[in-house]
């Protein structure tokens, strides 16, 4: 069974398709790099006995988390409905700990210039120290795509619980624009089977319905007063 665009089980998502997806594959790629590239350099410390820094504890944590928190909201997304409070919740949270994470990362390396250095065996005396140069350098670029795509995300679950929230209906993403055709046939289908007025009357709306009342219940009270003064009224008498 074929899933239709921007429709999953059964409820239209509010999400623009392109924006939504781009964003959430950028914190995915982020996220398993990250995840990656923590478990190698912590593999190795514990193999020689040295403390984990909690910078590593931290980015691993975030990492693993943002995986998880994508895992759930496709899952909704797809079958059920993703409610934009409820992801804003999710990546609000992130971003806090993606952020941190970051600003530890940018501090420890700091230090080593790790990013203004070439990562060749001469400016670090070996193959496998270039080799953690170039570690470090993917680590931080791919915490601060993290970094920034999850607060973007946020950014864009904030306006769109903004929108649907404000216009208290469901509203069609741009991008979508078999919504929108199906939109428009259903309003020409309606128009073509549906009694329009004359031009005349749609000119005058209420008022011509109001003295239209008027000219009923006169006339039916004429006849009621005429009854009651015909022949059998006055045989009545």
């Amino acid at each position: 069974m074929a899933l239709k665009r921007n429709i999953r089980g059964g409820v239209p998502s509010p999400y623009p398709r392109f924006l939504f997806h781009g964003l959430r594959s950028a914190q995915l790629l982020a996220s398993l790099v990250v995840s990656g590239i923590m478990v190698y350099f912590m593999y190795y410390l514990r193999a020689e006995n040295i403390a984990i820094p909690w910078t590593f504890i931290l980015l691993l944590t975030v990492s693993i988390a943002t995986i998880l928190a994508l895992l759930v909201t496709i899952i909704l997304y797809n079958f059920t409905y993703l409610s934009p409070r409820f992801n804003w919740l999710l990546n609000g949270g992130i971003s806090i700990l993606w952020a941190l994470g970051f600003a530890l990362l940018s501090w420890s390396i700091s230090t080593s210039h790790v990013l203004a250095k070439t990562c060749s065996k001469e400016v670090w005396g070996g193959a496998a120290a270039a080799g953690v140069c170039r570690d470090y350098k993917a680590l931080w670029a791919m915490t601060l795509c993290g970094t920034v795509s999850t607060f973007a995300a946020l950014a864009l679950d904030i306006k769109t619980e903004w929108t649907t929230t404000r216009q208290g209906v469901y509203a069609i993403p741009e991008d979508d624009k078999d919504a929108q055709k199906l939109n428009e046939l259903k309003s020409m289908r309606v128009k073509s089977e549906g009694y329009e007025a004359p031009e005349e009357q749609r000119h005058t709306g209420h008022a011509d319905g109001f003295e239209q009342e008027l000219d009923i219940g006169y006339h039916n009270r004429y006849g009621a007063e005429a009854d009651t003064h015909g022949p059998l009224g006055r045989e009545g008498k």
